[in-house]
């Protein structure tokens, strides 16, 4: 099996769940990435971002109280990095978040045990990785976090109704990894050659080295997004966005003026799209936050 390929798995755990300052952009969007990889001027990998980005109605964001911002998330990150997260939300009337529970659960606790394959492929990561854990740094206790994803039993029916397992969810994955590292796809995904895994196990800074390594695979992120959106679409991305999204409606309806999304960036695209369709509202601005720092150590300015 290609590294590549390999690589899009472990990416698909980590976007299922120091900040740069912001930096709105000159213009309004036209189409909004909600992930990328910040380089520097020699093209050297700084940090892997990601986006914040605001919708409001019509063309004219100052006539309008209600926005809605979109705030893509990586699972694993840096500790500043949710810490950012934290105080931004505060700033919110309601911030409506994902997690396959049932509306009454627990909200989740630090140090707890993983749930299930996913969870604990995403912890094993967070130790790979020298990295921090969603669940273990967010906090989810304030008033204004509304649950807005399905329950278990309702995530299993939408798989059982679709003929999904998280088999075949997988096996998509591979399938469209394989496709663009033969070069089948619009877009080649980058590859990880032998050399890369060997320093990875017998470098020296092996956890940058690993960083980077995903990273660079973000960049292709459209794996995760043909493989489980497109017309079809999947129960993993879209029947868990139509539940966020009927949260909002009802979030809308009692008279909020400040929504925040927060899901993984995998599910952005199809959440964009259906802002765009459903709701009316466009995309006005961006800003973006620094999730991992790729920079190297020993190569900064003293």
């Amino acid at each position: 099996m290609p590294l590549s390929v390999l690589a899009h798995l472990a990416i698909a755990t980590i976007l299922s769940v120091s900040a740069a300052d912001p930096t709105p952009p000159a213009k309004p969007l036209e189409s909004s990435p909600f992930l990328r990889l910040h380089r520097n001027e020699a093209g050297g990998p700084v940090a892997l971002e990601t986006a914040i980005v605001r919708y409001n109605l019509g063309k004219n964001p100052s006539d309008q109280l209600t926005h809605v911002d979109l705030i893509a998330a990586v699972h694993i990150g840096e500790k500043n990095y949710f810490s950012t997260l934290n105080r931004l939300f505060e700033t919110y009337d309601a911030v409506l978040y994902e997690l396959v529970a049932p509306p009454n659960a627990r909200i989740p606790q630090a140090g707890g045990k993983p749930s299930g394959a996913i969870g604990t492929a995403q912890q094993g990561l967070t130790r790979l990785l020298g990295l921090q854990f969603q669940l273990d740094q967010i906090n989810y206790k304030p008033r204004n976090f509304v649950h807005a994803d399905l329950s278990p039993r309702q995530f299993s029916a939408a798989m059982q109704r679709r003929g999904e397992s998280w088999w075949t969810m997988f096996s998509k994955v591979m399938q469209e990894s394989m496709d663009r590292a033969n070069g089948d796809g619009e877009k080649k995904s980058p590859d990880l050659s032998f050399g890369d895994l060997f320093g990875i196990v017998f470098g020296s800074n092996r956890e940058l080295r690993m960083k980077r390594l995903l990273a660079e695979q973000f960049s292709d992120m459209e794996v995760l997004t043909t493989a489980f959106g497109g017309e079809d679409g999947s129960s993993l991305i879209t029947d868990r966005n139509t539940a966020a999204l009927s949260v909002l409606r009802q979030q809308l309806q009692k008279g909020v003026k400040s929504v925040a999304i927060f899901y993984g960036a995998a599910h952005m695209h199809d959440f964009d799209q259906r802002l765009r369709k459903d709701f009316n509202l466009e995309p006005t601005e961006t800003v973006w936050l620094e999730a991992w720092n790729l920079r190297d150590p020993t190569q900064q300015p003293k």
